[in-house]
């Protein structure tokens, strides 16, 4: 469906250790390709309302919806388009935080490109909703810090990102669990943050073993190895104390006050609790490949606690228009970007692209002096480091 960009090299790199699985097909701006995936949703739209104009009945619940949607508070809507977009700035800088400790490449504008352009992918490219993950690995990827380093990588930043996800589910489940959201359902709140703390410490203690996988290790060894290493550097980006860090709460405490921004354009929201664990109860939505997955667990989780069954569809109908297609636009232009700064990407060589940590130092000076003992001028063919560090007394160039 998508050709490959004109101009984009998309050939691999020699070295294994730059090399990539495969390339991912990066899309164009295509007017027609965005009418075509916003084509189904209209139509199922314009049927719907049909439905309700013409029908009644059975279907009051979505004429209810209807009505509230058509007289929602303009100012709640604005703030929810505030709230989603200091959600998206929290994701940039956590995503440079990471980034930049990888490879000088992932600087702040290359974060907020892959970000942004992950989201319009997401909305745009045929992959149940993976269309960012794709992209941002493969981005990764071209900084040529290769394969395995943009792996961790990338597991890294989801650690630290995730990591605050399922404390969101430990804290409002235990809440509900504790009798602060209301009546009912609070085995459930409870068993669901007792599943999060449980998938919290196993993270830990994966991280504590620092166990190593051999190479004919088996995938489940591999993959506990690699996300235990993943942890341990997550933590020690913690112990770091970095402000940029505060970009993974803000991540989900912002997309979830779009949420309660839209209720409030609506009706009246339910207990802060109820909410929180309804929000987060829908993300886990996200691993179901299926269309309405994320709607479909926050309505469930919001009737199951009593919510008018009117406000529940229109806040989180309201909640996903704002979520998802406020981003497009701009993702949309930073695809554009992107594919250029990975052009630009590949005509340097690798080697611009490693690790700060791993820059060689700066040149040693013209002349050295050595314990007091002897001076050195420069020479064309290096001098073994055990000549350099020898104590026996020396005279005259190296």
């Amino acid at each position: 469906m998508f050709r490959r960009a004109p101009g984009l090299d998309t050939r691999r790199v020699a070295s294994p250790e730059h090399s990539t699985a495969s390339d991912f097909a990066l899309p164009s701006l295509d007017l027609r390709l965005v009418a075509r995936r916003s084509a189904l949703p209209l139509a199922l739209a314009a049927v719907a309302l049909a439905v309700v104009l013409l029908a009644g009945g059975p279907i009051g619940l979505l004429t209810d919806a209807l009505s509230r949607a058509l007289s929602a508070d303009p100012r709640w809507i604005a703030l929810a388009a505030v709230a989603e977009l200091l959600s998206f700035g929290g994701y940039i800088a956590l995503f440079w935080l990471v980034g930049r400790r990888a490879t000088p490449r992932l600087d702040l504008r290359a974060g907020a490109e892959i970000t942004l352009g992950g989201a319009a992918a997401t909305r745009l490219l045929p992959t149940a909703g993976a269309g960012g993950a794709a992209l941002t690995l493969w981005a990764i990827n071209k900084t040529g810090i290769g394969r395995k380093s943009a792996g961790r990588m990338l597991l890294t930043f989801l650690s630290l990102l995730y990591g605050v996800f399922l404390a969101g589910i430990v804290v409002s489940g235990a809440a509900i669990a504790l009798g602060y959201g209301g009546a009912g359902h609070a085995a459930v709140a409870g068993g669901a943050a007792l599943a999060a703390a449980l998938a919290i410490g196993t993270g830990l203690v994966l991280a504590a073993r620092g166990a190593e996988a051999h190479e004919d290790s088996g995938r489940i060894v591999r993959g506990a190895a690699l996300l235990g290493a993943s942890v341990s550097d997550a933590l020690g980006f913690l112990r770091s104390g970095d402000a940029r860090l505060l970009g993974a709460p803000a991540w989900w405490a912002f997309d979830a006050a779009v949420l309660w921004a839209t209720f409030h354009a609506l009706g009246e929201p339910p207990a802060l609790p109820v909410l929180a664990f309804a929000y987060f109860a829908g993300q886990v939505g996200n691993t179901i490949p299926l269309p309405g997955a994320v709607s479909g667990g926050m309505v469930g989780t919001l009737l199951a606690f009593g919510v008018a069954p009117d406000l529940a569809l229109s806040s989180v109908l309201a909640y996903r228009a704002v979520a998802i297609w406020l981003p497009a636009p701009l993702g949309l232009a930073a695809l554009g970007a992107l594919r250029a700064r990975v052009a630009r990407w590949s005509e340097i060589a690798p080697d611009a692209a490693e690790p700060v940590a791993r820059q060689p130092v700066a040149p040693i000076a013209a002349s050295v002096r050595l314990a007091g003992t002897c001076s050195f001028a420069p020479r064309r063919t290096p001098r073994p480091v055990s000549a350099l560090t020898s104590a026996t007394p020396c005279t005259g160039s190296a």
